[in-house]
């Protein structure tokens, strides 16, 4: 069975006997399992399951040792963790770890700096060109894991503990020659930095919409109703908004408004978000339909 063995070191004045409170190790180790699993979903999200074992604890600054394992986790439901194919399992384990020490890495170079130019090379390694003509380069890997909002908010975790008084560097040694530590100092680099929206989709159709509550505010958005759908919309019309300024326009409760509607939708890390935009308002309907009168057809 493929191993990798790890261990990661709390270190400072708070825990110089050698202890530290499980509220604030639980959550690290959780995220360090967690980081793993996020960094094996972007190099090979249909391999097999390894995991994470707790080997033991040392004595001094706090200490923990772990295992990273092809095989299922003794310790399971704990730090459940990440998966790979037998025949490849060294090489995956070795790959994971050195990404996630990659991206430690990265977060710390790239704190505070502009990126100019990003280049693929002939190799598919990234070379990314900063600020002051300074150029890294990393493999795609790392770079696409270091973008990962998920693996990013995973690392924080890890590294909270720092948060704590007299907590002053979390390190993290590996048996393949790899390690990395982040000082309380540097703690503020690895906050997750809000992602951009990405937008998926953007349509312009003709809607009947039932007004719900109108607002002289907050970018003249209403809020309307569709069937059982409800949402607010910003109303762009400057001709319609300036008609109802000047009271040439009035509304009832169960008015409908024919409009050229947008909406956008777009992937959040909330999950999916629409934005509704009123581009034109075509017709006004008065509310409370009217019953018609049945006349004699006409012989």
């Amino acid at each position: 069975m493929a191993t990798c063995n790890l261990s990661i070191r709390y270190a400072g004045d708070a825990i110089t006997d050698g202890r530290i409170p499980i509220r604030d190790l639980a959550p690290s180790l959780l995220a360090l399992s967690e980081s793993f699993q996020q960094i094996q979903q972007v190099i090979d999200p249909d391999s097999d399951p390894i995991s994470l074992d707790i080997k033991a604890t040392s004595k001094g600054s706090f200490i923990v040792d772990l295992v990273l394992a092809n095989g299922k986790d003794i310790i399971s439901h704990v730090v459940s963790l990440l998966n790979s194919n037998p025949t490849n399992a060294v090489l995956n384990l070795s790959g994971i770890v050195t990404t996630f020490y990659g991206v430690i890495k990265l977060i710390k170079k790239l704190y505070n700096k502009k990126i100019k130019k990003q280049e693929t090379l002939a190799n598919g390694d990234i070379k990314l060109t900063l600020d002051k003509n300074e150029s890294i380069i990393i493999n795609k890997v790392i770079l696409d894991s270091y973008q990962n909002v998920n693996i990013r908010t995973s690392v924080h975790s890890v590294v909270k503990p720092l948060e704590k008084d007299g907590i002053n560097s979390v390190e993290i040694n590996s048996d393949k020659n790899l390690n990395v530590s982040v000082e309380k100092n540097e703690y503020k680099k690895f906050e997750v930095p809000q992602a951009k929206d990405k937008e998926l989709d953007d349509k312009v159709s003709t809607e009947y919409l039932q007004i719900e509550n109108i607002a002289f505010e907050h970018d003249n958005k209403w809020k309307f109703s569709e069937d059982t759908n409800k949402f607010w919309a910003s109303i762009k019309d400057k001709d319609f908004i300036d008609r109802v300024e000047k009271n040439q326009t009035q509304f009832g409760s169960t008015d409908i408004l024919k409009v050229r509607l947008r909406k956008k939708t777009y992937s959040t890390n909330e999950g999916l978000k629409n934005e509704y935009i009123i581009e034109k308002v075509l017709e006004h309907q008065k509310g409370a339909q009217q019953i018609e009168l049945d006349f004699e057809d006409d012989k």
